[in-house]
């Protein structure tokens, strides 16, 4: 039998434990952490074989449970990193200055006025004339005007 010629048939933790180690090392090539917990998956396996005798296919059937609920537990583990859609603001700096509260750098002339937020100043709209230094709070954008309000005492 070809298993047989090619050693599969008398595996150990030995095995495994090698195979777990040769997998986590190609994981340093980057394969985005499959490779990490497909080699977990065969250290667990190593110290399963250590502790009871299994046969060469408990091994591999076991190895692959392992394989599957480690990659599984990976993919929960990322999908509960991730941003909500709609809150993505990356490279989108308008976007990221709505909400933001700041103080006019120069009156309110035919509706534009200037602010600056954090370290860059911006040209704002405003539907009403306002001093410089008045409190403002930015309440959308368009394009790379962003839209503001005279900020409410409360």
């Amino acid at each position: 039998m070809m298993l047989d010629w090619i050693g599969f048939t008398e595996w150990n933790y030995w095995h495994w434990l090698i195979l777990g180690a040769a997998l986590l090392l190609l994981e340093l090539f980057g394969t985005a952490g499959l490779l990490l917990w497909t080699g977990i998956a065969a250290l667990l396996t190593a110290v399963i074989v250590y502790l009871f005798a299994l046969d060469i296919y408990g091994q591999w059937g076991l190895f692959a449970l392992f394989s599957i609920a480690t990659t599984w537990y990976w993919f929960r583990l990322n999908q509960q990193d991730k941003p909500a859609a709609n809150s993505v603001v990356l490279n989108q700096r308008t976007q990221r200055c709505i909400g933001a509260q700041t103080t006019l750098l120069e009156d309110v002339q035919l509706g534009q006025s200037r602010v600056r937020l954090d370290d860059t100043v911006w040209q704002v709209l405003c539907n009403e004339p306002l001093k410089a230094g008045t409190a403002v709070k930015v309440i959308s954008a368009e394009g790379t005007l962003l839209i503001v309000e005279a900020k409410t005492i409360s």
